[in-house]
Parts: C-alpha cells; structure tokens; sequence
C-alpha cells in the first residue's frame, strides 16, 4: 500500500511539473527588440562613466555614443516590437497530463515488478561481476574470489584459485600473498609450497629470494620436485656459481622426459650459461641440436642459414629510427650470438630507455632478456662472493679490510639506483653487521623496508633475515 501511496504522490507531482506552464495566469514578456535595444543602453552608459573616469577623451565619448545610436535605431527598426502574451490553455494541460500518466502506469505495467524485493547494493554488484566473469573477464571473476576469500578466509581451493589466476594475468605480487595463504592452510604440501616459492621469485623479478630458496632446498630433500631443482640452479647463477647452475639444468634435463613441458626453458638456460662461461653445450646437452650449438657459441654446421641482418645493419637503422623495439631485441639476439653479453645486455638497455612509459614493450624486452639468458647473472657487484673472501686470506689486513669495504661501498651505490633487489638489501644488512657497522646496517634495513613497503612477501623476507640481523 505505502508503494502505491509513493508512486501516486510521484505521478502528481510530475504531472503538475509538465502541466504548470499551461496553468500560469496572463503573462507579457519583452520581445527580442527591446531586449536588443537595452543592450544599447547599457553600452551608452559604460561610455558615460569612462568618461568622467578620464579613460577616453570627449571626442571619443561622442563619436562612440553616435556609433551607438546609430545601430540601437537600426535594431529597432529590423526586429519586432511590442509585447508577447502567454495565456492559460488548461485543455492542452489536461491532455499532456493525461498522456504522461498513461504512458507511464502502462510502462510500469509492461516492465515493473511491485512485488520483487529489495535487492542490495552488494547482491546487485556481486551478480553483475558474475554474469562479466561467466562472459570471461579474467579481473571480475579474480574480484570474486577475493570477495570470497573475505567471506571464507579458511578455503584453500579459493586462496589456490586466486593465486593462479593473479598469476595468469602477471600480478606475481598478489599471487604469492595469494598463495602464501594457501600454504598455510595446506601444511607441507609439496605442490603448494613449490608454486609459493616460485611466485616468491617471479614478483623480485625473478631473482630467486632467501626464503623461496629455503622452500626449494627443503623440497629437494624430500621430494622430486622438478620446479626445486630448477630454481636452485638458477639461484646458483644469481650467486655467480655459473659451473654449478650448469650442473643442476643438466642434472634436471637428465633426469626429464624429452617432452616435460620445463624442458626447452631448461635447454634455453644450458645453452645461454655455456656461451656465458664459454663452454662446450655438448658436454651438459649431449642432444644439442646444430641452433643451440650455435647459439652457444659453438659451430653448427652447414645446418643453420646466416643471419638476415648484421649486427652493423641493424645498428645504422636504429641510429635512425630507435623506436622499432622488435630491432633493438634483434640486435641483442645477434650480438648475444657473437658472444658480446655486455653489448647485447646494452642493448636491451637501450630499448627500455627508449620505450619507458610503454610498459607492453618493456614486457618483451624482460622476456628477450630472459630468452638470451641476460638475467641469469646479477648486474653490478654483490657484495664479497667465497672466492673474494678466499683471495682476501692471501693479503694483508689493510688491504683485505679495503677489499671488503669496496665491495660493500659498490653493493650500496648499485642498490641507490637498482634497489627492487631484495637479496642485494638482506646482503647489504648482513655485511654492514659483519664489519660492525651497526647504525648503517639499521639505515639499511629502513630504507629497504620503505623501497618495498607495497609488497608484504618482500617485508616478511627482509624482518625474518636482515631484521633479525640487527635485533629487529
């Protein structure tokens, strides 16, 4: 009842807006030409006050107001005079509120529902991302789950959901918050904690972290977990143990089928580091085929047809169009084939310099990156390896302490300018606390905490290893 009360009062009131300018009593209103003809005035006496301001002189005043004259008689002369009347017309209000009602309760009759009850704003919203996730939208359908996490937050299948579909879209960051809930749900299991560790590494740009190494060791005990081993391979070459990276890929391609679906990264990774070190890709990839050799740095062959394009050619084109990505790529591709890491690696640099605000183009670059095996190695130093500190032992006590002290000084310049690397900081904290340097370890730690303030798996990793470094 108080629904029909509403919507009579509603229809009232919206059939005396349409009505009322049909009810008004006689009205009289200027026509255009008086209207001009005020304009005039007015016009007539901002010269008046000009005047007597001093801002024009009398001969301007005068010659002004007969300008002014001259078009207000004009005017008066070209547009209608008198006056307009208006007047009550109540049957044309009638039919017009008539109309307007009628149109009206039919369109309610035909579409409306008096007796559905309300719907939230929240129903209404959670049913419009379902119908967009149903269609395939990949972010609704990641806004529901994380609905439901909120609702549910001891679901595992949601938490795992979630993660794999943060993953799917590239958000590593969320993904291994999203997968570090489900870790703690599910315990120990292997398959869990394999892809938490990974997608540790994959949002510090993968760069395999402390703790997703610990994750990795302890699936190497206990399991055979394809993923463990390839990433503590790569951990390996991070640490610039380059022969000992080489080991764990072939160790892996080994003990692979020749179709697991790892395989061509880990072949990829084999080939990349022998051309690195410089080593013979037969002696870790018995199966090479006559491209990798040759990516390797070795000789193909007749097998392989040369190179469309010099490294030179290549050059002088983007000399004069730097904005063609895709040759930038090419030309790290061929100077990486030559054996020029440092010149393919500057290439690349290069690119990203040019497409900065272009972030799909800085995706291709990390992935060419990634594909020439330019990530494999850490830029810049980081800090003193065993063989720094092995040499040390040889020198006397000054100068080892000068070693190490420029190995820490360059680890802190490099993090100014490249500091998303989350290892660099833990080392550099953990150095400073070793040489006894307790108040810049703890400036240290700060800044790394502010640097990754928006990544809660960075902040756990940096207070449960640089923190408790320094008594945090």
């Amino acid at each position: 009842m108080i629904f029909w009360i509403v919507l009579g009062v509603t229809a009232a009131l919206a059939a005396l807006w349409i009505a009322w300018p049909f009810l008004r009593s006689t009205t009289f209103e200027l026509t255009g030409a008086e209207g001009a003809i005020s304009i005039y005035r007015d016009q007539m006496d901002e010269v008046e006050r000009d005047l007597k301001a001093g801002l024009i002189s009398q001969s301007e005043s005068d010659a002004a107001l007969a300008e002014i004259e001259r078009r207000a008689l004009h005017a008066a002369r070209s547009l209608d005079q008198g006056m307009a009347v208006s007047q009550r017309s109540g049957l044309a209000a009638l039919a017009l509120t008539a109309a307007s009602a009628l149109a009206a309760v039919g369109l309610y009759m035909a579409l409306g529902s008096s007796g559905a009850p309300d719907q939230p704003l929240a129903a209404r919203k959670t049913e419009i991302l379902t119908r967009q996730a149903d269609a395939g939208d990949v972010q609704s359908r990641i806004q529901l789950l994380i609905e439901r996490t909120s609702e549910n937050p001891d679901s595992f299948d949601d938490w795992w959901t979630l993660a794999r579909a943060h993953a799917m879209i590239g958000d590593h960051t969320a993904s291994a918050e999203a997968y570090r809930h489900a870790a703690e749900i599910a315990g120990d299991m292997p398959e869990v904690q394999s892809a938490y560790a990974e997608a540790m590494t994959l949002a510090n740009g993968n760069k395999v972290p402390t703790a997703a190494r610990v994750i990795f060791e302890q699936l190497v005990r206990n399991t055979d977990d394809a993923r463990a081993h390839y990433y503590l391979a790569l951990a390996k070459a991070q640490a610039q143990d380059f022969e000992g990276a080489l080991a764990g890929w072939a160790a892996l391609a080994r003990a692979s089928a020749p179709d697991a679906p790892w395989m061509p990264l880990v072949r990829r990774d084999i080939v990349n580091m022998a051309r690195f070190i410089e080593t013979d890709v037969l002696d870790y990839l018995p199966d090479a085929t006559p491209q990798e050799i040759a990516q390797s740095g070795g000789d193909p062959g007749t097998a392989l047809l040369p190179p469309l394009e010099t490294a030179e050619t290549l050059e002088q084109r983007l000399a004069e169009d730097p904005k063609d990505f895709k040759s930038w790529i090419e030309l790290a591709d061929l100077r990486s084939r030559a054996g020029d890491a440092e010149g393919a690696a500057d290439a690349l640099a290069q690119a990203r310099q040019h497409f900065a605000g272009a972030p799909f183009v800085l995706q291709k670059i990390a992935e060419a990156e990634r594909a020439l095996g330019l990530d494999l190695v850490a830029a810049g130093p980081r800090g003193p390896t065993a063989s720094d500190m092995a040499a040390a032992s040889q020198m006397s006590e000054d100068d080892r302490a000068d070693m190490i002290d420029g190995m820490v000084a360059g680890l802190a310049a490099r993090l100014k300018e490249q500091p998303r690397d989350l290892d660099g900081w833990v080392m550099l904290v953990r150095s400073y606390s070793t040489l006894g340097r307790a108040e810049k370890a703890r400036d240290a730690y700060e800044t790394a905490l502010l640097v990754f303030k928006d990544d809660q798996t960075a902040l756990g990793v940096l207070r449960n290893s640089a923190g408790a470094l320094i008594g945090n």
